[in-house]
């Protein structure tokens, strides 16, 4: 019962008897030797695989010539593996390098000051000893190597470079100090206290003279080129600050200075204030600029307008002294 409960419910499923029933198909039976094989087909098969096989192996080149024409490294296999090896083990490397014995740089280097030391100790010792018997080989000569010579050249460099360590430190001694002088000097160069501000600061001063400079050039190639071009400029035509002095007083010093000449003014003009000057000044007031075309030198035009304000100025100051006199 317990059986029948099994394969009625369990895992075992029934077949059906459909299938039960089904046989494989047998397999065809073997020709007979000698009638069997057709030559014509075979032929005709053989050359259809190759034709096939040929346009397969064409296709593969074709494909392979446009992958190698779009990127050369295409087939670079052995070339992709070992970049890839290599940027696995270049962070390795690097680390190991990094992870070096934090002091043992100055180790190596007092171990080295010290073998220095050392061998000078020696080679006092020797010469000491050898001092002596000098007596015994002074007619002997005496033979020194190239190697020796540079061993004895680069001791000696190395004693200078220490003596000149030795004199540093006991200057920056801070013990032997008896003053605040190089404490307060230091501070100009503290980053915390603004120590690189002076430094930025003459740089932009360096940069803006340089570029007020470079100004100053193309203004006096451009006048120079205007000069050359021959086109005159009209004192109406120019600036404010480049028209020519005119040689006419100011109408207000004119006014002011009338009352003062006391005399009839029959026999000559109206006084001028240039009559208080010296001769050199009124020769330069009558003396008008000729009304050309800015001068092509840059700095000679600026002396002019320099001396021109300091005409005008002296001109108000006549007038107004004469102001006050009257």
């Amino acid at each position: 019962m317990g059986h029948l409960g099994m394969s009625k419910y369990g895992l075992n499923l029934r077949v059906p008897k459909s299938q039960q029933n089904k046989k494989p198909p047998r397999p065809p039976p073997p020709k007979v030797l000698g009638f069997g094989d057709d030559e014509d087909d075979n032929v005709e098969q053989e050359i259809l695989r190759q034709a096939s096989k040929n346009k397969s192996l064409k296709d593969v080149e074709e494909q392979h010539k446009k992958a190698l024409e779009e990127d050369p490294s295409a087939f670079d296999y052995d070339g992709v593996y070992d970049e890839m090896k290599q940027a696995v083990v270049r962070p390795r490397i690097e680390d190991k390098q990094q992870r070096k014995p934090k002091y043992i740089e100055a180790l190596i280097q007092k171990a080295k000051e010290r073998e220095r030391q050392q061998e000078v100790v020696f080679e006092r010792k020797i010469a000491k000893e050898r001092s002596q018997d000098d007596h015994l080989y002074a007619d002997k000569d005496k033979f020194v190597t190239n190697a020796y010579k540079r061993k004895l050249a680069e001791r000696e460099q190395w004693l200078k470079e220490e003596k000149l360590r030795e004199l540093k430190e006991q200057k920056d001694d801070v013990t032997k100090k008896s003053d605040l002088t190089d404490f307060y000097f230091n501070l100009t160069k503290n980053v915390a206290f603004g120590g690189q501000d002076a430094e930025t600061r003459r740089q932009e001063k360096r940069a803006a003279e340089a570029k007020k400079a470079e100004e100053e050039k193309q203004d006096v190639g451009e006048s120079s080129a205007g000069g050359v071009g021959g086109s005159k400029a009209t004192p109406s035509s120019l600036p404010e600050s480049e028209k020519p002095l005119d040689p006419s007083p100011d109408p207000d010093s004119q006014t002011h200075l009338e009352p003062t000449d006391l005399k009839p003014a029959a026999d000559k003009p109206v006084s001028d204030d240039s009559s208080s000057v010296p001769a050199e000044e009124v020769t330069t007031e009558e003396q008008p600029p000729p009304a050309k075309q800015a001068t092509a030198d840059h700095y000679k035009r600026k002396q002019d307008e320099i001396n021109a304000a300091r005409e005008r100025l002296l001109a108000r100051k006549r007038a107004k002294l004469q102001q006050q006199l009257l």
